[in-house]
Protein backbone atom coordinates (compact mmCIF):
# COMPACT_ATOMS: atom_id res chain seq x y z
CA UNK A 1 0.00 0.00 0.00
CA UNK A 2 3.08 2.53 0.73
CA UNK A 3 4.20 1.42 -2.44
CA UNK A 4 2.00 2.04 -4.53
CA UNK A 5 1.45 5.51 -2.49
CA UNK A 6 4.62 6.44 -3.32
CA UNK A 7 4.55 5.36 -7.03
CA UNK A 8 1.69 7.31 -7.50
CA UNK A 9 3.28 11.19 -6.02
CA UNK A 10 6.32 9.69 -7.80
CA UNK A 11 3.86 9.58 -11.15
CA UNK A 12 2.48 12.92 -10.31
CA UNK A 13 5.76 14.72 -9.39
CA UNK A 14 7.82 17.24 -12.82
CA UNK A 15 11.07 15.43 -12.75
CA UNK A 16 13.01 17.73 -15.06
CA UNK A 17 14.92 16.03 -18.45
CA UNK A 18 18.25 14.74 -17.74
CA UNK A 19 18.05 14.67 -13.63
CA UNK A 20 20.50 12.21 -12.68
CA UNK A 21 19.55 9.90 -9.60
CA UNK A 22 21.77 11.76 -6.89
CA UNK A 23 20.39 14.40 -7.76
CA UNK A 24 16.94 13.46 -7.48
CA UNK A 25 17.54 11.51 -4.48
CA UNK A 26 18.46 14.84 -3.25
CA UNK A 27 15.07 16.32 -4.32
CA UNK A 28 13.49 13.63 -2.42
CA UNK A 29 15.59 13.78 0.53
CA UNK A 30 14.69 17.77 0.24
CA UNK A 31 11.17 17.50 0.33
CA UNK A 32 10.83 14.96 3.27
CA UNK A 33 13.30 16.92 5.46
CA UNK A 34 11.03 19.86 4.92
CA UNK A 35 8.06 18.26 6.65
CA UNK A 36 9.54 17.06 10.13
CA UNK A 37 12.02 18.98 12.94
CA UNK A 38 14.91 17.69 13.69
CA UNK A 39 18.41 18.79 15.29
CA UNK A 40 22.55 18.59 15.13
CA UNK A 41 24.58 18.32 17.75
CA UNK A 42 25.83 21.81 17.14
CA UNK A 43 22.38 22.76 18.59
CA UNK A 44 23.15 21.33 21.52
CA UNK A 45 22.96 23.82 24.85
CA UNK A 46 26.18 24.87 26.29
CA UNK A 47 25.93 21.96 28.53
CA UNK A 48 25.89 18.91 26.49
CA UNK A 49 24.03 16.22 26.30
CA UNK A 50 24.02 16.20 30.54
CA UNK A 51 21.43 19.22 30.69
CA UNK A 52 18.16 19.25 32.06
CA UNK A 53 16.48 21.64 29.85
CA UNK A 54 12.76 21.52 29.20
CA UNK A 55 11.74 21.27 25.20
CA UNK A 56 10.49 24.45 24.09
CA UNK A 57 9.23 25.58 20.30
CA UNK A 58 8.83 28.84 18.92
CA UNK A 59 5.48 28.79 16.65
CA UNK A 60 2.85 31.16 14.32
CA UNK A 61 -0.41 31.85 15.50
CA UNK A 62 -2.89 34.74 14.41
CA UNK A 63 0.60 36.14 12.43
CA UNK A 64 2.78 36.44 15.45
CA UNK A 65 5.68 34.36 16.04
CA UNK A 66 5.36 33.06 19.86
CA UNK A 67 8.62 31.69 21.73
CA UNK A 68 8.45 29.34 24.69
CA UNK A 69 6.09 27.22 23.41
CA UNK A 70 6.62 23.91 25.91
CA UNK A 71 6.33 20.66 24.71
CA UNK A 72 5.33 18.50 27.83
CA UNK A 73 4.12 14.97 27.03
CA UNK A 74 3.38 14.95 30.87
CA UNK A 75 0.25 17.14 30.07
CA UNK A 76 -2.79 15.91 29.54
CA UNK A 77 -3.97 18.77 28.31
CA UNK A 78 -2.85 21.69 25.61
CA UNK A 79 -3.06 25.09 28.21
CA UNK A 80 -2.90 28.51 26.82
CA UNK A 81 -2.57 31.33 29.36
CA UNK A 82 -4.99 33.86 29.27
CA UNK A 83 -2.48 36.39 29.17
CA UNK A 84 -1.00 34.51 26.36
CA UNK A 85 -4.53 34.76 24.45
CA UNK A 86 -4.71 38.34 25.15
CA UNK A 87 -1.56 39.23 23.29
CA UNK A 88 -3.05 37.38 20.58
CA UNK A 89 -6.17 39.56 20.71
CA UNK A 90 -8.21 37.16 20.74
CA UNK A 91 -11.96 38.07 21.97
CA UNK A 92 -11.66 36.21 25.33
CA UNK A 93 -15.90 36.17 25.36
CA UNK A 94 -15.81 33.79 22.57
CA UNK A 95 -14.28 31.30 24.16
CA UNK A 96 -15.87 27.63 24.00
CA UNK A 97 -17.47 27.14 27.67
CA UNK A 98 -16.75 23.83 29.11
CA UNK A 99 -16.36 22.37 32.85
CA UNK A 100 -12.92 21.03 32.86
CA UNK A 101 -11.17 20.90 35.54
CA UNK A 102 -7.72 21.15 35.93
CA UNK A 103 -4.61 20.04 38.20
CA UNK A 104 -1.52 22.22 38.01
CA UNK A 105 1.93 21.25 38.74
CA UNK A 106 1.62 22.84 41.99
CA UNK A 107 -1.51 20.18 42.49
CA UNK A 108 -3.81 23.19 42.89
CA UNK A 109 -7.11 22.14 41.13
CA UNK A 110 -8.45 25.15 39.01
CA UNK A 111 -11.51 25.65 36.69
CA UNK A 112 -10.74 26.41 33.04
CA UNK A 113 -12.15 29.83 31.63
CA UNK A 114 -12.99 27.83 28.67
CA UNK A 115 -11.92 26.58 25.43
CA UNK A 116 -10.20 28.17 22.35
CA UNK A 117 -9.00 26.35 18.56
CA UNK A 118 -6.29 27.80 17.42
CA UNK A 119 -4.35 27.93 14.30
CA UNK A 120 -0.73 27.44 15.22
CA UNK A 121 2.03 26.75 12.67
CA UNK A 122 5.19 24.50 13.84
CA UNK A 123 7.98 24.81 11.05
CA UNK A 124 6.11 24.01 8.21
CA UNK A 125 3.10 22.02 9.62
CA UNK A 126 -0.47 23.95 10.38
CA UNK A 127 -2.48 22.53 12.72
CA UNK A 128 -5.95 23.52 14.69
CA UNK A 129 -5.13 22.91 18.41
CA UNK A 130 -7.83 23.08 21.20
CA UNK A 131 -6.43 24.59 24.23
CA UNK A 132 -7.61 24.76 27.78
CA UNK A 133 -7.29 28.38 28.38
CA UNK A 134 -6.28 29.10 32.23
CA UNK A 135 -5.75 32.70 34.48
CA UNK A 136 -2.30 31.63 35.64
CA UNK A 137 1.29 32.84 35.85
CA UNK A 138 3.46 30.66 34.03
CA UNK A 139 7.01 30.25 32.31
CA UNK A 140 5.91 29.79 29.06
CA UNK A 141 3.24 31.02 26.50
CA UNK A 142 1.76 27.89 25.27
CA UNK A 143 1.93 24.44 26.59
CA UNK A 144 1.56 21.63 23.64
CA UNK A 145 0.54 18.04 25.68
CA UNK A 146 -0.60 14.72 24.99
CA UNK A 147 -3.29 15.86 22.99
CA UNK A 148 -1.14 17.42 20.71
CA UNK A 149 1.62 15.12 20.64
CA UNK A 150 -0.68 12.02 20.14
CA UNK A 151 -3.03 13.74 16.81
CA UNK A 152 1.05 14.98 14.77
CA UNK A 153 1.75 11.50 15.56
CA UNK A 154 4.78 12.81 17.85
CA UNK A 155 8.04 11.85 19.77
CA UNK A 156 9.67 14.09 21.81
CA UNK A 157 13.03 14.47 22.43
CA UNK A 158 14.62 16.75 25.28
CA UNK A 159 18.15 15.53 23.83
CA UNK A 160 18.45 19.65 22.41
CA UNK A 161 15.99 21.15 24.37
Amino acid sequence: MHRQALMRALDDTYVPVGTNSDNLAAMINQVIRGHRISFCDEELPFEGKMHNRALHVTCMCREKIINRVLVDDGSGLNICPLSTLRQLKFDVGKLQQNQVNVRAFDGVQRDTLGAVNLDIQVGPADFNVEFQVLDINTSYNLLLGRPFIHMVKFVSSLLHG
